[in-house]
């Protein structure tokens, strides 16, 4: 219900600014054209008994040249279901960080990227600051695209346990010059130990005005 509720709303909010990015379809901020992405993504451990779900929303600018060609500010909660004594305990967990995109070009298909982002994260238990860098390969084709990619997080106060190692990849869609879907898979380990921690599964939605 609560990712319902959070299409709905988002629904809504796209319908209602969609008469001023018709209007102003060309118009840019800063230079950059703006984005908002909702990204939703549910994690399991390896044993399926520890689940989280996560909703993120990500107003962005977009740059066509220039040293970066993406800002994203991302907004996420999340709910960690654990086992504990033979209760699953849930546990609320909020994020906020910047992240900044460049993008490379090969060919006409052939591209990739990097990212990098800086972070904090806040629960009950505990908060710290965290970083990543990303690169992914990427494959476009027409309308559809692919990457694979991986990522490098490191937690950037000392708190430990929060270092790890991505694998990603998955397709995405430009249904049109305002809207694209991007459906991407994860595999997590422990950047030290090497132990598999989790596998994700994420859909992102981003309206380009």
């Amino acid at each position: 219900m609560h990712i319902l509720s959070c299409l709905i709303w988002a629904s809504a909010l796209l319908s209602a600014l969609m008469p001023v990015t018709q209007t102003h379809a060309e118009t840019l901020l800063w230079g950059g054209r703006p984005e908002f992405g909702l990204e939703l993504e549910q994690e399991k451990t390896p044993d399926k008994l520890g689940v989280t779900h996560s909703i993120t929303y990500i107003p962005s600018l977009a740059f066509t040249d220039g040293p970066v060609n993406r800002i994203d500010l991302l907004l996420m909660d999340e709910r960690e279901k654990e086992p504990l004594n033979g209760v699953h305990e849930t546990t609320r967990v909020t994020k906020l960080a910047v992240r900044v995109r460049k993008n490379l070009r090969f060919t006409d298909n052939w591209g990739m990227y990097f990212r990098g982002l800086l972070g904090h994260q806040r629960s009950s238990a505990e908060r710290f600051v965290y970083g990543y860098t990303d690169a992914a390969i990427r494959y476009e084709q027409g309308f559809w695209g692919f990457i694979a990619g991986v990522r490098v997080q490191r937690s950037l106060d000392g708190t430990p346990g929060r270092d790890r190692h991505k694998f990603r990849l998955g397709p995405s869609f430009e249904i049109d010059d305002h809207h694209e879907l991007e459906f991407c898979w994860t595999r997590a380990w422990d950047a030290h130990t090497h132990v598999h921690e989790s596998d994700a599964t994420i859909l992102e939605y981003t309206y380009k005005f």
